[in-house]
């Protein structure tokens, strides 16, 4: 892999208290990787080390072939937006974009030509003239992204930059953001803690958790093959179910315990299930349970609808614990009906429920 960034054994501290450990990865030209995590998990704080706004503690940061470990930000060849968009209040559109390109002494001419580069990937050529407060929050984002544009590097670095604003400019953005890599093809590393945005634009999610990668995949391999309860629960919106059991060996096959009744798993491939008394978790993806008017293999009461416009989730309440269901289009039930329910096992995944790993692959 020709790698953009190249982080190697890298720790960060703050003091005695260490942020990130021990971590690695390599992240290829031209990739969206997303650092995605809940706050506090360190991936904003390995960000600020990337552009050398953070120091650390020990390992190597590799920036196009070179070791930038100490190189002054200025000099690693990289470009950031940040969470808040940091315009200058008194100054144009055109003269924000410019400003930092002014300071660094280049030609009027090249500073010209990057500018209106800018202005036309970011759809930014008819608020050149405006100051930041003629704008809306979207606008003063994409003038943000455009400063970092400008600076014609190959690597962008994007910190949380949508999390302030609304949900509908943020889906805005998030098309922009993608249209924008896909144009320029540069390397681009993005930090959120919010899933949507990390399997929207991804290539590659590195899931983190403690200055720790808990995973690091596509976003399908994320979702529907998570590498622990970690991030089966991070990862979906309506969450992942979890059913907790022993597992059980028969003539029938495996099964499942819970609560005195056997689930079977004969859906689920029984290689790395483990001996017979094994604790396991069993997790189903919402839309991986059918609901049915008549039959089923199991029985539930239906306890809230929450209808969505194109799909509907319906939570039930089966054998005491909460069971949440993703259906596409309407759903007819009511509350405390009870109503059967099949689960795809085949898509299922299965965890020790002692050490929360992923016991299959598939």
């Amino acid at each position: 892999m020709n790698a953009a960034v190249s982080i190697r054994d890298v720790d960060i501290a703050y003091g005695a208290m260490k942020i990130v450990s021990d971590l690695d990865l390599e992240i290829a030209s031209g990739e969206f990787i997303v650092l995605l995590g809940p706050s506090g998990c360190g991936k904003s704080t390995l960000l600020n080390a990337i552009a050398g706004l953070t120091e650390i503690a020990d390992g190597e940061i590799w920036i196009s072939g070179r070791n930038a470990t100490w190189a002054e930000p200025k000099d690693r060849g990289i470009g950031m937006v940040f969470q808040s968009y940091a315009l200058y209040p008194r100054m144009t559109v055109e003269k924000n974009l410019s400003f930092g390109l002014r300071v660094a002494g280049l030609p009027k001419d090249e500073i010209e030509t990057r500018v209106s580069r800018a202005a036309d990937v970011l759809q930014l050529g008819p608020l050149l003239k405006r100051r930041p407060s003629d704008l809306s929050g979207g606008q003063r984002q994409r003038v943000a992204i455009g400063r970092a544009l400008v600076r014609d590097v190959d690597v962008f670095l994007f910190d949380e930059p949508l999390s302030n604003l609304d949900a509908k400019l943020r889906a805005e953005l998030r098309v922009e953001i993608k249209r924008l890599h896909q144009r320029l093809g540069n390397t681009m590393i993005y930090v959120t803690h919010d899933q949507v945005e990390a399997m929207t634009l991804a290539d590659r999610i590195a899931v983190m958790r403690d200055g720790v990668i808990q995973q690091l995949g596509t976003p399908a391999e994320i979702y529907h093959q998570p590498a622990n309860l970690f991030v089966a629960g991070f990862i979906g919106s309506p969450p992942m179910n979890f059913i907790q059991g022993v597992l059980r060996h028969d003539a029938s096959g495996p099964n499942l315990e819970v609560g005195g009744k056997r689930l079977p798993l004969d859906g689920i491939a029984a290689a790395s299930m483990g001996s017979d008394g094994r604790s396991v978790v069993l997790g189903v993806r919402p839309e991986q349970l059918t609901l049915r008017t008549e039959g089923g293999s199991l029985t539930a009461t239906v306890n809230v609808v929450e209808p969505m416009g194109a799909d509907t989730v319906v939570w039930l309440n089966w054998n005491g614990l909460g069971l949440g269901a993703r259906l596409v289009g309407d759903f007819a039930g009511k509350a405390s009906e009870s109503i059967g329910f099949d689960l795809d096992l085949s898509r299922a995944s299965l965890f020790d429920a002692e050490t929360g790993e992923r016991l299959r692959a598939g």
